[in-house]
């Protein structure tokens, strides 16, 4: 399974159950579900877009999710990976 987590970033005002997120990415969409189950993020959590898809993960599960296999990687890889998703879509 290839999952991602980046840096976890302070979100004080958005009005949300915590503060600290990181995103939690993977190569698939299978990958990133099955990566998500396993550390106890609901399904419905799952932010859907064409190649922005991610689990918007909560910083006290990061841990659990490396210890999983997600590989810590930096918001410039972060970019180079949507990127290549975006480029993988078919053309409208």
């Amino acid at each position: 399974m290839t999952c991602y987590v980046d840096t976890v970033r302070s979100y004080p005002n958005a009005g949300l159950r915590f503060t600290d997120y990181c995103h939690l990415l993977a190569d698939t969409r299978d990958e990133l579900h099955a990566m998500a189950g396993a550390v106890g993020m609901p399904r419905w959590t799952f932010q859907d877009h064409p190649w922005r898809w991610h689990y918007d993960l909560p910083a006290h599960l990061r841990d659990s999710a490396v210890a999983h296999g997600a590989q810590v990687v930096t918001m410039h890889e972060v970019g180079a990976l949507l990127r290549r998703r975006k480029g993988e879509l078919p053309i409208a």
